[in-house]
């Protein structure tokens, strides 16, 4: 038995499912998921409130119950002295810092997992399971966005994720992750765009006025995608993900539509920082793949 804390938005529960079901599928055994996190609905300066996401998907999905739960943060004494043994027992990994940690690759279960876990080397030999995992189901597509993923398809379309919300809203939110500036945007533009031709800018943004204030008068064919909102927010990340490029935010939500793409001539553009946090950003050097392009 493997055992997830989910926490986050879409993408952060992207990560922690693929990492315990490549555990679980190593160990031969099943992913039971703890949802507390989803329980509480209380927005705070330092919390914001979630939704299971994952249902978008066509997973099998348990949940574990809290006798299950607390088999792993509380052992018996039985547990404890197969503990002191050395044997086998209920283990409790809690991810202390972002960057990847092989170990975790090595856990046999039981065990229950805590963290956000997000580096592409954990899963960089299991690709193939992984995209199973997360494969969209386009026939859950509304007439608008189907014509748009036409357009998209038959163009040199560039994803472009601009994430702002409570990055800028929020001062907590702010000081931690930071937002990517016009500059970042602009270079990344300049480099994606050089040698393309004829090249279509898609922008996705959870604030799409300031989006085409900043960024309408460039000499580009444009589009500015605002109606997928709420429930139906998975819907940008798959249309990303059919982009032929992607320029992405400081955000796990655009790094997966970019990661989901599947051009093997993919120009992919990320920020050179993940967060504002100078310790934790010192933790990201195996977030983003080595062939995307950091500025």
């Amino acid at each position: 038995m493997i055992i997830i804390k989910l926490q986050g938005g879409l993408g952060n529960q992207m990560f922690q499912f693929a990492l315990a079901s490549i555990i679980a599928k190593t160990n031969k055994t099943k992913v039971l998921i703890d949802a507390n996190f989803f329980n509480d609905k209380v927005k705070t300066a330092t919390f914001t409130p979630r939704d299971f996401e994952l249902n978008i998907f066509s997973n099998n999905y348990n949940v574990a119950n809290e006798k299950e739960i607390k088999r792993f943060k509380q052992l018996n004494y039985f547990n404890k002295i197969k503990r002191k043994l050395n044997l086998n027992y209920p283990k409790y990994y809690s991810e202390k810092r972002f960057d990847f940690n092989p170990t975790v690759l090595k856990l046999n279960e039981p065990v229950y997992l805590e963290g956000y876990f997000q580096s592409y080397k954990y899963f960089d030999d299991q690709q193939a399971f992984v995209r199973n995992l997360f494969a969209f189901d386009s026939k859950k597509l509304d007439t608008q966005n189907k014509e748009l993923l036409d357009k998209i398809e038959s163009k040199n379309a560039i994803a472009i994720h601009i994430r702002r919300g409570d990055y800028v809203e929020n001062a907590t939110v702010n000081t931690f992750h930071g937002v990517c500036s016009d500059a970042y945007y602009n270079n990344a533009i300049t480099e994606v765009t050089t040698d393309l031709k004829e090249p279509l800018l898609v922008f996705f943004s959870d604030d799409i006025d300031w989006v085409k204030k900043e960024f309408m008068p460039l000499n580009f064919d444009k589009i500015f995608v605002n109606h997928n909102v709420n429930e139906h927010s998975w819907k940008d990340m798959y249309l990303m993900s059919r982009c032929k490029h992607n320029i992405i935010a400081n955000s796990s939500f655009s790094w997966w539509g970019a990661w989901l793409n599947n051009n093997p001539n993919k120009i992919v553009v990320a920020p050179q920082n993940w967060f504002s946090n100078e310790e934790i950003n010192s933790q990201t050097h195996d977030l983003i793949p080595e062939t995307w392009k950091k500025i």
